[in-house]
């Protein structure tokens, strides 16, 4: 009797079989989700329809070996904009999973927990829009206790869990808060004086800002204005804002996306929270609410942050607010 052969799955089957990775023969490579999508703009190199052809050719190794499969960030813009309503990310997903049981690491910078800091409150845990971060019982210092670890192939360096920790056990590369402290201290800029003109400090999403004249806008706004670009609105710690207050900043604008926009999900919405709950701070023990300010602004909008900033300088110039 003969044996019958064992079924040899291609990998295309295998990332079918996986969550999210049903919908893959619905793909017909029309290219709208690059089309829409903010990495290719950045990283013209991250294709979505090419991965998924490379799955589909049986291009096994190749696509492994891609490091761009671990660029998608979920955001979904693409989503609506797909003539057969695929999510990618669900795609994408799927291929990151096969890709981490065979050995495979994200080549991203991720968010690294100093384990001697962290005291296992789960706060983290809570406000990571990935699930990346998750409790854990290690012995240190010769003591069992829990403590947040991160998962590489989930993490995207947004930075929330950084801004959310307590403790400041988190840290993101190049997004520390050490490094966000240098960048609005740099040239002594809190020290100097301005002519009279009031300071103003604006954090600013990298995904917000799309068009070559909005960035060159923002380049040459006054040395009274001092901005800060952070991966994610959600990234801004209040404590970031109360400390420029104290040093004499006029104002605080955090600029991130529209709601459904965010490059990482939930970071506005986080943003917008935690500075909604700094201006009903300042109104309870008589401060002046308008210092804190947020912004969103949308994919399609066109010179809005500029001109928002500008106005909020000639408003405090007016309201003849102390300046530094």
């Amino acid at each position: 009797m003969e044996h019958a052969e064992k079924t040899v799955r291609s990998f295309k089957d295998e990332v079918m079989a996986e969550p999210g990775g049903q919908h893959l023969q619905r793909c017909y490579s029309c290219g709208t989700c690059v089309s829409m999508c903010l990495i290719n703009q950045t990283c013209p190199d991250y294709n979505p329809r090419r991965i998924l052809r490379m799955v589909m050719l049986d291009m096994r190794q190749e696509t492994f070996e891609n490091p761009t499969i671990w660029h998608c960030s979920s955001c979904d813009l693409c989503y609506p904009h797909c003539p057969q309503g695929i999510r990618i990310s669900e795609l994408m997903q799927a291929i990151k999973n096969i890709a981490v049981r065979e050995g495979y690491e994200s080549p991203l910078p991720t968010s690294q927990v100093d384990e001697e800091k962290c005291s296992g409150c789960d706060v983290c845990e809570k406000a990571c829009p990935y699930g990346a971060l998750s409790l854990v019982v290690k012995t240190i210092d010769g003591k069992e206790r829990k403590v947040s670890q991160t998962n590489k192939a989930l993490c995207m360096a947004c930075g929330i869990c950084a801004a959310a920790c307590p403790l400041s056990a988190i840290t993101v590369e190049d997004h520390s808060n050490e490094k966000i402290a240098a960048r609005i201290q740099a040239g002594h800029w809190l020290k100097k004086t301005r002519g009279g003109e009031p300071k103003v400090l604006v954090f600013n999403c990298s995904w917000n800002l799309r068009a070559e004249d909005d960035r060159a806008a923002m380049a040459e706004l006054p040395p009274n204005v001092r901005v800060v670009t952070v991966p994610c609105s959600g990234r801004v710690d209040p404590t970031f804002v109360l400390s420029a207050l104290q040093a004499g900043v006029a104002a605080v604008l955090v600029a991130g996306c529209e709601p459904g926009q965010c490059h990482y999900k939930q970071g506005t919405r986080i943003a917008q929270g935690r500075m909604h709950t700094l201006r009903n701070m300042f109104e309870q023990v008589g401060l002046d609410t308008g210092r804190v300010r947020f912004v969103q602004i949308g994919t399609e909008e066109r010179g809005r942050l500029p001109a928002m900033i500008m106005d909020l300088v000639a408003e405090l110039k007016s309201a003849r607010v102390p300046v530094a």
